[in-house]
């Protein structure tokens, strides 16, 4: 079967829709801005150019670059805890 590039997927390249993210970067739309180290689920992968179409606790959606995301596990989640507790003490 022909892959479609113009059309959405639910997965390609390891990553699935349902995966939750967490932004490394901020990003900013014509309807708002969501800052780094906010957690989203992708919701589809669009093809041209390669980005993830992801949505938010809100239901907002968001269209951000593959490289601007981090899959959230065990280990990033720790790691998150442990900065936000050493910049809650510094601040």
């Amino acid at each position: 079967m022909e892959k479609l590039f113009h059309k959405l997927s639910e997965k390609h390249g390891g990553m699935k829709a349902g995966t939750k993210v967490r932004l490394l970067k901020d990003h900013h739309e014509i309807g708002g801005s969501v800052t780094a180290g906010s957690e989203c689920v992708v919701d589809a992968i669009i093809h041209y150019p390669t980005r993830y179409r992801l949505h938010d606790d809100a239901g907002k959606i968001w269209t951000v670059p593959i490289h601007s995301v981090e899959l959230v596990t065990a280990d990033t989640e720790e790691t998150a805890a442990k900065d936000k507790g050493e910049a809650d003490q510094i601040g």
